[in-house]
């Protein structure tokens, strides 16, 4: 079985990238091999819904060639805000897993209520978009609260994690205090930097959603499953071709 696990954007030193191959493999079971590969082109980090519509494209003609491969048994989208989630499916043959996604309706097999700790949308503590896409998933009623981080993406990066910890230790008892049996890291960045921690000491289960995505992943090959062309059909890959996707073609 081999995972792509493609980070949108650019810009992410390759010590960081290496260090996410090695993590993501020492995650995955025996005959697992994760690839862990940046865009190439887009923001350096996605902290506002204009870094995440400006990852999308460049992201989906990434796929467009790594389609032609016919390489990947299932592909994870590295962000926890899932961009480009529904049209990577279109485009795509194999599975194409969202860590946000997969993660919170994991959350609700482990509690009746979650929270999502979150870094801050353009240096806002604004929950509006993580509660959009709940209610889109029909799991507004079991979202207790977003709570914040308060750190720049790029920072998680440092070879340190206590900060990241400390914070969001700090926001997971914000959370509890808030009703939510559990919670979700809802940032890929604070997901690595946290992956071999134990939270066995905060009181509620803390749902890592790079553990996640990539056991779902996992699971969709081994079980052979696929996403249906009812809800995600297939694009007209002709006219892609000659028009948005013309540049790649012949190569």
């Amino acid at each position: 079985m081999e995972i792509l696990y493609l980070i949108p954007g650019e810009g992410m030193p390759e010590d960081e990238i290496k260090r996410r191959e090695d993590v993501t493999n020492s995650l995955a079971r025996p005959g697992t091999k994760v690839t862990v590969e940046e865009v190439g082109k887009g923001p350096l980090s996605i902290e506002s819904a204009i870094e995440e519509c400006m990852s999308i494209g460049p992201m989906l003609e990434r796929l467009y060639q790594i389609r032609k491969t016919k390489r990947f048994d299932a592909i994870i989208i590295g962000c926890a805000g899932d961009p480009g989630l529904r049209a990577a499916r279109e485009l795509m043959d194999v599975p194409i897993i969202g860590p946000a996604e997969s993660s919170y309706y994991f959350a609700c097999m482990i509690a009746d209520r979650f929270s999502v700790i979150s870094p801050m949308q353009a240096g806002v503590a604004s929950a509006d978009e993580l509660v959009a896409r709940t209610r889109e998933m029909g799991l507004a009623s079991r979202l207790a609260s977003v709570e914040f981080v308060e750190m720049p993406i790029t920072d998680m990066w440092e070879d340190d994690p206590s900060m990241v910890i400390k914070q969001t230790t700090t926001a997971i008892e914000k959370a509890m205090g808030k009703g939510a049996g559990c919670v979700v890291l809802g940032c890929m960045s604070m997901a690595f930097r946290t992956a071999n921690t134990s939270w066995d000491t905060v009181g509620i289960p803390v749902i890592n959603p790079l553990k996640v995505a990539l056991k779902t992943a996992e699971s969709f090959v081994e079980i052979g499953a696929k996403h249906s062309r009812i809800t995600y059909p297939a694009a007209d890959f002709e006219k892609l071709a000659g028009t948005v996707f013309k540049q790649w073609e012949g190569e």
